[in-house]
C-alpha cells in the first residue's frame, strides 16, 4: 500500500516513547530526509549510555534499530544538533550535524551501517542547511552566524570537499 508523502512526513516527526529516544532535555531534535520522504529515516540525538548522548540514525521499517553515528560522549543532548539528512544514491545517506567544535558531514552506508570519518565543513554555527545532489556532485549551502550564504561542494558524493 502506497502512503502519501504528507502522511509519511508527519510520521517521521513523531518520536516514539521508547527509552532509546527518551531524554530529560528539551533540546533533543529529529531531522527527516529533505528529498526522499518515502524512506522512513531519522537523524537524532539519543542517550547511548547513562547520561552519554550521541547522534544516531534509523532507517527503514525498524525504528528502534539505532545506528550510532558519533562517539563524542556528550554530557548533554544539547551539545549535538542534527541539521540535515539526505539520501545518497543507492548506497546510503548524507548526514550533517553540529557539535561544540563545528559543523560536520559524514556518509552513512545503509547496508553495513558504517559511517565515514566525520569531516568538519564549518567552524561556526549555521542555519538553513540545504542539499543539492546532482549525480555524484553534492553541494551543501547554509547561512553562517552573520546571515551570509556559504557553500561547500563535493564532486564524488561527499568523499572529498573543496
Amino acid at each position: 500500500m502506497k502512503q502519501s508523502k504528507a502522511a509519511i512526513f508527519s510520521i517521521l516527526l513523531v518520536l516514539p516513547t521508547s527509552q532509546a529516544f527518551a531524554t530529560e532535555q528539551v533540546c533533543n531534535q529529529v531531522v527527516a530526509p529533505t528529498l526522499e520522504r518515502t524512506v522512513a529515516a531519522r537523524l537524532f540525538v539519543y542517550e547511548a549510555e547513562h547520561q552519554v548522548f550521541e547522534l544516531g540514525m534509523t532507517a527503514g521499517e525498524q525504528p528502534h534499530d539505532i545506528k550510532r553515528v558519533t562517539y563524542s560522549a556528550a554530557d548533554s543532548a544539547c551539545e549535538i544538533r542534527p541539521l540535515a539528512l539526505e539520501k545518497g544514491g543507492d548506497w546510503g545517506w548524507h548526514l550533517v550535524w553540529e557539535e561544540d567544535t563545528g559543523v560536520f558531514y559524514a556518509r552513512m552506508d545503509g547496508e553495513a551501517w558504517v559511517s565515514s570519518p566525520k569531516k568538519k565543513i564549518a567552524i561556526s554555527p549555521v542555519s538553513q542547511i540545504e542539499f543539492n545532489v546532482i549525480g555524484q556532485t553534492l553541494e551543501l549551502r547554509w547561512l553562517d552566524e552573520h546571515g551570509n550564504r556559504v557553500s561547500r561542494r563535493s564532486e564524488d558524493e561527499g568523499r572529498f570537499w573543496d
